[in-house]
């Protein structure tokens, strides 16, 4: 068959091939992927190019027949091939010349970037082979040892053997040798070649001939390993060499773009650096997500938090803290009573993992499961009611759709929310439930979202935006982003001397961003922090956030309830109970039973426990009063459980020791204790409570 046919009907396979991988989304990804490096390593070559990393004038050495040597000899070329004057080339070691001798034995020198100088010579599967010879052009691939210091192939020689000083010795060919104690494994990388002869992979690289020129050691950034068309396409692909240029790790859009998003996705560049694509469904020649992503750039403008300078996020790493275990929990209680965030940089270690099935099944999470799934095009339609029905798997599927933006609040992951060394924090358990059962078994139905909220998950596809919102009945919020990145947005009062009416009337501006931006900026305070895998994100009750997720994302997460937060915690379920529809995106009504814990636990309360007048005035209002702080939405039909009786008595004794009554006591609450300085700061919680009228108070509930 003429070799013109061969090439074609080649080419051909090679194209039926690729159309076949392109069905797979995981495998069209890839090839783009691959494609995308092609390309990267391309501008990276043209740019040694531009920047005069060439051989010098005159040195360019021959690889081809007819180019010219140094001194204007012709290039040697394979046997068979004539020389400008007639005479045979000279051919490799071992293949006879045509007067019978011996090939004089040539080395010829390549650098290359990860290894030391190594030295080889013909007839060793790295260099060219003479022609005549039946093995396909492909299969002649490279192979290197690095990193082992020089190495020496000799043709024939075997990894038992030692090539022979005086020249190659006559082992079987193909076999290689190293000089070491031992022969360390091969890797592939791409080793200097002997023979000047054609090579598919550094075809626009030179290679002096001994004696050099006066030539520049390059390190070169190759192209990715080149498949002949000629060739089966079993056949083994030369390997490229490991370097590749440096990846923008903040460009989050690139790779996503017409592959997981829209290929109409615009982008956008936040003030951390990182580089985000819009969201975007697109839908009759037009995005029906515009008005998010406006929202998104403007939320890019904001600034991100400034771990010096920020007054309202505390920013940690992880590792400073990992051997202070008390001292950490103190310093993030601190933090939070005080109305502030705060980050914990590295709180895990970032997992180099994929977000598939497999990965899911490794959480716990079958494919099968069902799950009430958000979809941000059904919540262009009715924002109150944006779900579908699906499983995990429907989920997975679409996150491969460019037209499908969707994610998942609440996956069940119990009790793997909080971290080990910080679930002391969370006081409704380990105080509440933990510590009263003997006193008040539990004899009545229990809410499961009372132990279902210390751990859950999240799903997203790349491009959710979730507006202002806070997460419902007073719980502090712990966030993680395991695999994927957020863009946490977190809103302050300015002024938070204000009183608990306008404050829900300066929360229902942020349900509208664009329209009431001025109104906005003059009341909040805004900043961005940016979430990466493995950092650990904790706010107060009540805390006013928006997110982002500008990648494909699994974060996990709990809420909590806490003695010296509590009246974040009082604040959060009053504005449910007045605006939860506007103001929060999950409802949830499960926090009474563990309050009521909570109270049975303070005759027996520990001295190390920090007790404060704001929080337990709080603490007590929501158990005496608890009709008023049902949210929105909830069941309203009051169920007394064991617990209720003794938590009213024992809240109705401390206020009445402490305040007289109930109203006097939300008085102190709300506006201090002198009225005449005004209100009370929302964050504040003000003075620690005397513990020993408290004892006094609470003999009568420690008496078995």
């Amino acid at each position: 068959m003429p070799p013109e046919r061969s090439q074609t009907k080649a080419a051909e396979v090679k194209r039926t091939w690729r159309h076949v991988k392109k069905q797979d989304p995981a495998e069209a990804e890839r090839l783009r992927a691959q494609q995308n490096e092609h390309k990267r390593r391309s501008r990276a070559r043209k740019k040694l190019v531009q920047q005069g990393l060439q051989q010098p004038d005159g040195a360019q050495a021959s690889v081809q027949q007819g180019l010219q040597q140094p001194d204007g000899a012709q290039a040697p070329v394979q046997q068979g091939l004539q020389q400008p004057d007639g005479e045979q080339a000279p051919v490799q070691p071992g293949l006879q010349q045509p007067d019978g001798e011996q090939a004089p034995v040539k080395r010829r020198r390549a650098v290359t970037p990860d290894s030391g100088p190594s030295h080889s010579v013909p007839g060793s599967p790295s260099g060219n082979i003479a022609a005549g010879s039946e093995e396909p052009p492909a299969k002649r691939c490279r192979t290197a040892i690095p990193d082992a210091g020089t190495s020496h192939f000799a043709p024939g020689s075997s990894s038992g053997c030692t090539p022979a000083a005086d020249g190659p010795s006559a082992v079987p060919e193909g076999r290689i040798v190293s000089t070491g104690p031992s022969d360390p494994p091969l890797y592939p990388a791409t080793l200097q070649v002997n023979r000047p002869a054609p090579s598919r992979l550094f075809s626009h690289i030179s290679v002096a001939t001994e004696p050099p020129p006066m030539t520049r050691d390059v390190e070169v950034m190759t192209e990715l390993a080149h498949i002949d068309p000629s060739c089966s396409q079993d056949d083994p692909i030369v390997p490229s060499t490991p370097l590749t240029p440096p990846v923008y790790t903040k460009d989050l859009a690139t790779n996503l773009i017409g592959v997981k998003v829209s290929s109409h996705s615009e982008t956008v560049k936040w003030s951390s650096g990182f580089t985000t694509v819009l969201p975007c469904i697109w839908k009759g020649g037009l995005n029906i997500c515009q008005e998010d992503a406006d929202t998104v750039r403007y939320l890019s403008e904001l600034p991100e938090s400034d771990p010096e300078l920020s007054l309202h996020v505390v920013h940690i790493h992880h590792s400073d803290w990992i051997s202070k275990p008390t001292e950490l929990r103190d310093l993030i209680s601190q933090t939070l009573r005080e109305g502030k965030c705060i980050v914990i940089r590295a709180a895990r270690k970032p997992q180099a993992a994929r977000l598939d099935l497999d990965y899911l099944e490794d959480q716990g999470f079958s494919q099968f499961m069902r799950v009430s799934i958000h979809d941000v095009e059904e919540r262009t339609k009715d924002y109150t009611h944006p779900y579908v029905e699906g499983t995990i798997e429907d989920f997975m599927r679409n996150l491969n759709d460019p037209n499908c933006i969707q994610f998942i609040l609440d996956l069940p992951y119990t009790g793997r929310g909080i971290p080990d060394h910080l679930r002391q924090l969370d006081h409704g358990i380990a105080h509440g439930w933990n510590q009263t059962t003997t006193d008040y078994p539990i004899q009545d139905k229990v809410h499961p979202d009372n132990f279902l909220l210390n751990g859950w998950s999240l799903l997203h596809q790349p491009g959710v935006l979730t507006n202002f919102h806070h997460d419902s009945d007073g719980g502090v919020t712990f966030v993680q982003s395991v695999l994927g990145k957020k863009q946490w947005i977190p809103a302050f009062p300015r002024n938070p001397n204000i009183s608990r009416t306008k404050f829900i009337e300066l929360s229902l501006l942020l349900t509208n961003l664009l329209a009431n931006r001025t109104e906005i900026e003059e009341n909040w305070s805004m900043e961005v922090v940016t979430l990466e895998e493995g950092d650990l994100f904790i706010q107060p009750p009540g805390q006013y956030h928006a997110v982002y997720t500008p990648t494909d994302c699994f974060a996990k997460g709990a809420h909590c309830l806490n003695l010296e937060f509590l009246h974040h915690s009082e604040l959060s379920r009053f504005v449910d109970a007045k605006k939860g529809h506007f103001l929060t995106n999950q409802v949830h009504q499960h926090s009474l039973e563990t309050l009521e814990r909570m109270v049975i636990y303070l005759p027996r309360a520990s001295q190390r426990t920090r007790l404060f007048i704001r929080p337990l005035i709080a603490l007590c209002t929501m158990v005496i009063e608890s009709h008023k702080y049902l949210a929105v939405g909830a069941d309203k039909k009051k169920t007394p459980r064991n617990t209720t009786k003794p938590a009213l008595a024992i809240s109705r004794a401390i206020i009445k020791h402490f305040w007289k009554d109930l109203e006097t006591a939300t008085s102190v609450y709300r506006f201090g204790a002198n009225k005449r300085s005004g209100s009370q700061s929302l964050t504040h919680p003000g003075d620690l409570i005397d513990r020993e009228q408290l004892a006094i108070c609470l003999k009568p509930f420690t008496e078995f």
